[in-house]
């Protein structure tokens, strides 16, 4: 029907405009017009929408309106101008049933939708249109205007608003309401009629004698008018329960862990108290604790107090508590409370403070074991110097006397280890201020010795050649000379360089002739080499010879720089005497000399002719 209707317009505008349309520069084509469905509940948007075609020159104008007329009069009018366009285009209007322009009742009602087009551009033309639309009464909706949740025992007052589902702008405007309110089990808490404000709006007071925590039914329900339907509306009031807290009231901040075979551990009491927001103890509630090695129930100790004591049977490390209170008319507590569980802290107590071992000997190192918690077990220690070269592991009893023996193999360092003591494992743990002790390896070193010479109330020197077992390079040592069994050295050399002759002075005691003589040498992280050496003590001769003569010199002669003349035997002159280890050497001098002057002369053993040892010495 509508269709036709709309075909008929159209075809009496061409005839209409067909016949008078002058010679103009413009064009004008009206299509249709329509609604997007024909049959609207108050409260609901007709959507309106014309399809035309209106090109005009620039001096024209094209006017386009939309109205609404209901059983009630006109509701709406929507009109403007629109600009030329040679193509087709929508126009198009939207207008809201408000319950104040219509009133369907329980039979509804009609409206009108009307469209008018009018343009101008040297002549006037038009078109126009309407459809009939049927209108019925609205469907209505509560929607809250404050949070539905509150927490048990708390009075509180809520908020909500009936309106159209289409419009939350369209209120149920002060009409009568029935509020029913169910609790949890189903029971009814309220029923009563109210009437909503001018604005549709509504209250409901909650008090605090609606304890039990829970979801409770709002049911909301609505009569009807000659705008709206009736209704019925339930939604859901969320009561909590109350804020509640955990408070710790003792608790250990460590415990030590358990043994490593688990017979030994601890307990750990602790102690917490269940509050309301006013601090209030919580009596009735159930307390769980849980932890990475257990879990449990606490004991109720009245005044919102509770206990339990938990078996640490666990190793080292940190361990967290989690308690949880719950009780069905408060929220859920939960608190976390940290626990260090701590090691057997042992205590190492070397007798001596250093001990010292040669390369390949074998030394035995005393040392007690303190524990913190006694558990009498047997301990696997570690003992690592600094150097990583000592790595020996031994089982100590706490609390007695422990030994390690320990071999100096060729491969270590010579010179002091500091020893450290280690544990492996989460049970055991040195205080820090565990002692150390210093292993001192000892190397082995040997001499070969060489006697260059020895003099008499001079010195003596000598040759060392140092023959290290592990091919370490000996350089520098202190040399102390001993004189047979003495223990006081008569001769001492500080660090002295071996690669040198060494000389050492001799004491005036020591007389010419053969001798024992004790040579130690001592290297730093060495064992002090002692040799003993036969010394032959030879005393150095000073000769003084004097010759008077009354014979002109017939030559001259020089000995160590001293120029005599002599007229006959010249052997004194080129011979020469070493001299004896016991005595000076004898000189026998014979013929008949004379000199014009006094004459002396220095010689010593060296350059004396050498005679039979044991004569005396002659002078002439």
């Amino acid at each position: 029907m509508r269709k036709r209707g709309l075909a008929v317009i159209s075809i009496s505008l061409l005839i209409v405009f067909g016949l008078t349309l002058p010679a103009t520069a413009f064009y004008f084509d009206f299509q249709y017009f329509e609604t997007d469905k024909m049959v609207y509940e108050v409260g609901e948007t007709i959507e309106m929408a014309a399809r035309l075609i209106a090109d005009f020159s620039p001096e024209g104008w094209c006017y386009v309106s939309f109205a609404v007329v209901t059983d009630l009069g006109p509701a709406f009018a929507d009109e403007y101008f629109i600009p030329p366009l040679p193509n087709a285009r929508i126009v198009n209007s939207s207008y809201t049933i408000f319950p104040e322009h219509v009133n369907p009742g329980e039979n509804s009602s009609f409206a009108f939708v009307l469209f008018n087009v009018e343009i101008f551009d040297t002549v006037s033309q038009g078109a126009e249109d309407s459809i009939e639309v049927s209108i019925t009464r609205g469907h209505l909706t509560v929607i809250p205007l404050s949070s539905l949740i509150v927490q048990t025992g708390t009075n509180t007052t809520f908020s909500l608003k009936v309106v159209s589902v289409y419009d939350d702008n369209i209120p149920y405007s002060s009409e009568s309401i029935n509020l029913h309110v169910k609790d949890p089990s189903s029971a009814t808490i309220v029923n009563s009629n109210i009437s909503t404000n001018p604005d549709g709006t509504f209250s409901l007071d909650w008090n605090s004698s609606m304890v039990l925590p829970g979801i409770y039914d709002l049911i909301i329900t609505g009569y009807g008018n000659a705008d709206f339907l009736s209704f019925t509306k339930t939604l859901h009031v969320n009561v909590v329960p109350a804020a509640s807290s955990l408070t710790l009231l003792t608790a250990p901040e460590s415990i030590p862990c358990q043994s490593p075979d688990g017979s030994h551990f601890e307990y750990a009491d602790i102690f917490v108290k269940h509050e309301a927001t006013d601090q209030t103890g919580i009596d009735d509630s159930i307390l769980y604790w849980n932890t990475s090695f257990g879990s449990g129930e606490l004991t109720n100790l009245g005044n919102g107090e509770y206990k339990t004591t938990i078996p640490f049977q666990t190793a080292s490390g940190f361990h967290l508590i989690n308690i949880t209170a719950i009780n069905p008319a408060y929220q859920t507590a939960n608190i976390s409370i940290p626990i260090e569980v701590i090691r057997n802290t042992l205590s190492f107590c070397p007798i001596q403070n250093n001990w010292s071992v040669v390369h390949g000997n074998t030394t035995t190192i005393d040392f007690i074991i303190d524990e913190e918690f006694n558990w009498g077990e047997d301990i696997l220690i570690e003992f690592i110097d600094d150097y990583r070269e000592i790595n020996v592991s031994t089982d100590v009893l706490p609390d007695c006397s422990n030994t390690l023996v320990f071999t100096a193999w060729n491969n270590l360092s010579i010179g002091p280890h500091t020893i450290h003591p280690h544990i492996k494992g989460d049970y055991y743990a040195f205080s820090n201020n565990t002692s150390s002790f210093e292993l001192i390896i000892l190397g082995k070193v040997s001499f070969n010795i060489s006697v260059i010479s020895a003099y008499y109330a001079e010195s003596i020197q000598l040759n060392l050649e140092a023959i290290e077992l592990i091919n370490s390079t000996v350089e520098l040592a202190t040399v102390n000379l001993y004189y047979g069994n003495e223990t006081t050295p008569f001769g001492t050399l500080e660090s002295t360089n071996l690669t040198q002759m060494l000389t050492i002075d001799l004491p005036q005691w020591i007389y010419p002739g053969f001798h024992l003589l004790c040579l130690k040498v001592s290297v730093p992280y060495y064992v002090p080499a002692l040799n003993l050496i036969n010394v032959s003590i030879w005393m150095r001769t000073n000769i003084t010879i004097t010759i008077e003569t009354d014979v002109t010199p017939i030559s001259l002669y020089n000995i160590d720089s001293v120029t005599f003349p002599i007229t006959y035997d010249c052997s004194i002159a080129s011979t020469s005497s070493l001299g004896s280890i016991i005595r000076p050497p004898p000189i026998l001098f014979s013929g008949t000399t004379t000199t014009e002057s006094f004459t002396t002369r220095n010689t010593s053993l060296d350059n004396c002719p050498r005679f039979n040892s044991g004569t005396r010495i002659f002078s002439t």
